[in-house]
């Protein structure tokens, strides 16, 4: 039997506010009494920021590549093969490819890619490459002319290329093949022959393209069948390195030179394209991702190639990206301090000040979430010291002073803070520096590190050592399984992580490399955790748990990294970079992820906080009927 609710459907409802929580529904109408309006909330179209890229690029493989929550990005300029892969939230690195191009097609899920053709130098491609979620293997070479920048849609058992140009003297092709997962066959030719990254999406028996270039810049769209192209709609702007996502019946373009670079994004309803949000960020020569209607990821892209990713949502929320924000200037500047407390309430203590000549002071700030004050002073002013606690309850011990790099002295002091000032506490057994420490006062963990010739520790300086510091003494436990200094370190005793660094002979990575490895300790033991998705030395700037920490910046030769990544407790991803690339800064240990803060590094007394990604309903719309 019928409801009334069926046959008449939902009364509006008369209320004194506007309606919130699991109201909030598309097409939900009510009348607010307060406003003496008819309301409703309505969808929106918008872009907002994703992680950043591992590594930027441009002219990656072009063409469908996954969903908005399981994408892959392969290769791209300069000459690269590699590949990375997100989750919805960060890039981590996949299996890198047989083959170093760039402007090549591809199609596929994240776990059945397929990458074809495309430049290596002068060279231009037939090689066909397939990804199983972790490794490319070499498969059959697509069969007709050799070419780049052509594009790709469909699966790996039905997948299609098509258009693409030759080099030296530059010709256009309309050529289309089609993959069955072993051999290719030739298809439908395309009605305007095009190049240089027209956008592709769909499936082979209901496929898209437009947009690229014809040698003109081209609007002209085209659908295929799976055996013909069939011209409809044109793009309401011609460009070309644009990209693309949906389904032939609800596509997305989106970037690409008019030129110049353009933000326009434009939606098609399977005969015509209207504009739609713009992106945040302009791109061209970027990749994308999104297999189902309405959705789509922008990144990479625009020479020499950034790091950028967009994401396109259709929803009655708004979403505000995670980023880092400047926060309030420590009151002295320098390098190689120790850190501690909340991205609320921080500890910055001891520190190298500029410019390069020794002057390193016991200085220490607290941070109350907006600005630092001077508090106490460290006893004996050092700085490269090990840092962790809380603002009212934190250790420093380790650290340097003295004329660099053999002049000087490598510090076995550790000093307890109780929120005002210092006082000393049991000296570790291994004089250090450049190291770090993760835990509470009374609970602490130091590990690795440096100690130079005018200190005793081993012969190339490295240090391996772990101790533990339970309040009053360090006791002396398992050695690292790679001795290490520059690296990172958040959690606990009993569960804490430590990762990058740099690594001296005999390390398995060479004398003082960058490296990526992650090793988490259990309060006894360390076993190896993910790698980072970029190696980092000088990665002090760190925090968080073993299951929830982060990393910001550190160096990778030659420069200062923006990088920054989270740590699950398996593998790393990238997330939102930091504004400046900083060494030998320090963080607040005890700031949970995503709440991070770092400050100082690299002569700096800059302070940057990260928010993470936030979601709120869209203002509710006035219904007008005038």
């Amino acid at each position: 039997m019928s409801t009334y609710q069926e046959l008449k459907g939902l009364k509006v409802k008369y209320l004194s506010s506007d309606t919130s929580g699991d109201r909030i529904k598309e097409g939900e109408v009510f009348y607010n009494s307060t406003d003496f309006n008819l309301k409703s909330f309505i969808q929106s179209a918008a872009w907002h920021s994703g992680a950043d890229l591992g590594t930027g690029r441009y002219a990656m493989a072009q063409g469908t590549g996954g969903t908005v929550d399981a994408a892959i990005a392969i290769f791209g300029r300069a000459t690269t093969n590699l590949t990375e892969e997100y989750n919805g939230t960060g890039w981590a690195n996949g299996g890198n490819g047989g083959t170093a191009r760039y402007g090549g097609a591809k199609f596929g899920t994240q776990t059945s890619a397929v990458a074809v053709g495309g430049k290596a130098s002068a060279n231009v491609l037939q090689n066909v490459e397939e990804y199983d979620g972790s490794s490319w293997t070499e498969v059959t070479n697509y069969p007709s002319t050799a070419r780049g920048y052509l594009s790709g849609f469909g699966i790996l058992t039905a997948g299609v290329v098509c258009g693409g140009s030759t080099a030296s003297p530059d010709t256009w092709y309309d050529l289309t093949e089609e993959y069955d997962g072993t051999n290719w066959a030739t298809g439908g030719t395309l009605n305007t022959a095009r190049s240089s990254g027209h956008g592709t999406t769909g499936l082979l028996t209901a496929g898209l393209t437009f947009g690229g270039t014809v040698p003109a810049l081209t609007a002209k769209t085209e659908e295929y069948n799976g055996t013909s192209w069939t011209e409809s709609g044109d793009m309401n702007t011609a460009r070309s390195n644009l990209a693309g996502s949906g389904t032939q019946a609800s596509a997305l373009a989106y970037g690409g030179l008019t030129p110049p670079t353009t933000t326009a994004t434009e939606a098609y309803d399977g005969s015509t394209w209207t504009t739609s949000s713009a992106l945040a960020v302009g791109a061209a020569r970027h990749s994308s991702a999104g297999s189902a209607a309405n959705t789509g990821l922008a990144f990479g892209g625009n020479p020499p190639g950034i790091k950028t990713t967009q994401e396109f949502t259709v929803s009655l929320s708004e979403t505000t990206a995670g980023a880092w924000a400047s926060g309030g200037n420590l009151n002295t500047a320098g390098t190689g301090m120790a850190g501690a407390g909340t991205q609320t309430a921080g500890l910055c203590a001891g520190r190298k000040q500029p410019p390069a000549s020794p002057n390193y002071v016991g200085l220490t700030e607290e941070y109350d979430g907006s600005s630092w004050t001077e508090s106490g002073d460290l006893n004996t002013g050092r700085n490269h010291l090990g840092g962790c606690g809380t603002q009212t309850a934190a250790i420093a011990a380790g650290g340097f002073t003295g004329p660099a790099p053999s002049g000087g002295s490598d510090h076995v002091h550790s000093e307890e803070y109780n929120g005002s000032s210092w006082t000393e506490g049991g000296n570790m057994n291994q004089s250090r520096r450049q190291y770090s420490m993760f835990g509470i006062q009374t609970a602490a963990v130091g590990a690795g590190g440096y100690s130079g010739p005018s200190s005793p520790g081993p012969a190339n300086g490295f240090v391996a050592k772990t101790e533990e510091y339970d309040g009053s003494s360090w006791t002396t436990v398992e050695d690292l399984p790679t001795a290490l200094n520059n690296h990172g370190a958040a959690g606990t005793l009993t569960a804490g992580v430590l990762f990058g660094g740099e690594g001296g002979s005999p390390h398995p990575e060479g004398g003082g490399n960058v490296v990526s490895l992650t090793w988490e300790y259990d309060g006894t033991n360390y076993a190896s955790g993910g790698a980072l998705n970029t190696g980092r030395g000088s990665l002090i700037n760190a925090g968080g748990t073993q299951t929830a920490a982060w990393g910001a910046g550190g160096g990778t030769p030659p420069g200062a990294a923006t990088n920054v990544e989270h740590y699950d407790g398996s593998s790393w991803v990238t997330a939102p970079s930091i504004a400046t690339g900083r060494t030998f800064g320090n963080g607040a240990k005890a700031a949970l992820q995503p709440a991070g803060m770092i400050f100082g590094g690299g002569n700096s007394n800059a302070t940057e906080e990260f928010t993470g990604e936030t979601t709120a309903a869209r203002a509710v719309k006035t219904i007008d009927f005038d």
